[in-house]
């Protein structure tokens, strides 16, 4: 019977624990760039299964993207004259762009310092500690709060998609908020996240069956360093 009692107690233990870390709702990231540009993305979350589509002035090449955090699965569902998917493993995409310098100015280490500050605010019923951070060229502020939704986790990918400043998420807490200021001309850019808790279908993370499927991430696991792999991925992915 204690037994019994031990397995029960630990499987609601399991199923609590997995309650307080999973996130089942949307995410709106708002980008302005340093000449004032403004990319909108909408991102639904339901446990590690990601949609993210951008809204406004995103990557026309590319009509949704759909991610599983767990597995690190990448897939890029392209416009719909197109009709390709291509599947990509995600940090080994992320490396390959920044170890060859793919895309100009994406860093997955801008090297800042974070310090935590005195300043506290809360938005949207989320309270935020305020960071401040600097490198060799930039400055950077970042608000920061609790929060089950994995946005720190999906920041390397929008930096990728031009959808985020320099500034990182490597912190325990996730950014909410975060500017970016270059030190010698002043210009800055600026990223805010907004959350709304509800719920979302399981559909929205399906791929179209009808499209051609690439499998990409076997092509750069083969390709190691062929320096045709930069061309074939620069071409096709187009980031």
């Amino acid at each position: 019977m204690k037994r019994i009692l031990s397995v029960f107690l630990c499987l609601f233990v399991f199923s609590f624990l997995h309650a307080q870390n999973s996130f089942e709702g949307t995410l709106n990231v708002l980008y302005t760039n340093d000449k004032s540009e403004t990319v909108l993305c909408e991102i639904k979350i339901k446990g590690d299964d990601v949609y993210l589509k951008q809204l406004q002035n995103g990557n026309k090449k590319y009509d949704r993207f759909v991610i599983n955090l767990k597995s690190r699965e990448l897939f890029t569902v392209s416009a719909h004259d197109k009709k390709i998917t291509i599947k990509y493993q995600l940090d080994s995409l992320l490396n390959f762009y920044d170890r060859n310098n793919l895309k100009e100015g994406f860093s997955l280490n801008p090297g800042f310092n974070f310090k935590i500050s005195d300043k506290v605010k809360t938005d949207e019923g989320i309270s935020m500690d305020k960071y401040t951070g600097e490198n060799e060229t930039q400055k950077a502020v970042a608000w920061l709060g609790e929060s089950t939704a994995p946005v720190n986790s999906l920041i390397p990918f929008l930096k990728l998609l031009g959808n985020w400043n320099e500034a990182d998420g490597s912190f325990k807490n996730q950014i909410f908020e975060t500017e970016v200021s270059n030190k010698s001309n002043k210009k800055s850019s600026r990223v805010k996240v907004s959350i709304t808790k509800e719920p979302i279908a399981k559909e929205m993370f399906l791929l179209p069956k009808t499209y051609l499927l690439k499998d990409f991430s076997k092509l750069m696991e083969q390709g190691g360093g062929n320096i045709d792999l930069k061309i074939i991925i620069q071409a096709f992915a187009q980031f």
